[in-house]
């Protein structure tokens, strides 16, 4: 009887150590964030740059010639619409922030924003950075009429999105620099070649091209993207914000949108800018 009641205390002490008071303060934001206002100050312009420019290093040119050179270089910058990118960008960031179950307003609607209870926030799209670049796939390839070896290459064509958002709560004057990078690039698809004339065999690369289509809907994923580490991001805030006094907060928690469920060590968050 005394070696069944050490164990069941045993059980009860690991139940208890598994439900962490941040894991409980994590449940209880799931819980009742709904309705919590969110401020969305949207950004009107989008930088650009081509980081794959070619030119003339003994000649010596200025700002507005090599601004002139990288459009003119560019694959993918100097079709893309500004206002496109922008719209499925933020678009997306709003949609997603009021399936969570927060109250979005923009600009127009700060009145009404600033007469919602606390906590809500402030989330300014300080700035979003295109970078267009490219890279090389170097790999070995046979000849046909002597059978030596040769080096090859694919030009593979890449995008990026660095994002800075400023995050505040309503009625503080305290902010913070979130800072977020994601990409796409041409994918490489492998397969081996046959030649049964000749009897031989290699391997063959092919190159899938990311195409303009592409980057809009990156542009749409990353908005959604930026809208579920905002969630994580309050969460961990409501964490810091109510944990007893003399506990040191040591863990991340995530909240899986399609499992319902919190995740703990999640290292897929936003840079904190110092």
């Amino acid at each position: 009887m005394i070696r069944s009641f050490g164990i069941l205390c045993i059980l009860i002490v690991l139940l208890l150590a598994a439900c962490s008071p941040e894991r409980n303060l994590a449940r209880q934001y799931v819980k009742s964030h709904t309705g919590n206002g969110i401020m969305i100050i949207p950004l009107n312009e989008l930088f650009k740059d081509n980081l794959s420019l070619r030119y003339d290093t003994a000649i010596k040119y200025n700002p507005d010639q090599l601004d002139s050179m990288a459009w003119t270089q560019s694959v993918f910058i100097r079709q893309m619409s500004d206002s496109v990118f922008l719209t499925f960008f933020t678009n997306s960031l709003i949609n997603e922030l009021g399936k969570e179950g927060y109250e979005v307003y923009v600009d127009g609607g700060s009145d009404i924003f600033l007469s919602l209870p606390d906590p809500k926030w402030m989330i300014q799209i300080a700035q979003l950075q295109i970078n267009e670049g490219h890279q090389y796939n170097y790999y070995e390839v046979y000849s046909e009429e002597s059978g030596e070896s040769y080096t090859d290459s694919l030009r593979i064509n890449g995008i990026s999105l660095g994002s800075w958002f400023e995050v505040s709560r309503a009625n503080t004057g305290t902010k913070q620099v979130l800072f977020l990078e994601g990409y796409i690039q041409d994918e490489i698809k492998r397969g081996i070649d046959f030649d049964l004339l000749a009897g031989t065999i290699g391997l063959q690369q092919n190159r899938s091209a990311i195409e303009m289509k592409d980057i809009y809907n990156m542009a749409n994923q990353l908005g959604k993207k930026h809208a579920e580490l905002l969630y994580d991001y309050f969460i961990n805030d409501y964490i810091l914000d109510h944990l007893p006094a003399g506990i040191v907060n040591r863990k991340y928690f995530s909240y899986d949108q399609k499992s319902k469920s919190l995740k703990k060590g999640q290292k897929e968050r936003f840079d904190v800018v110092k």
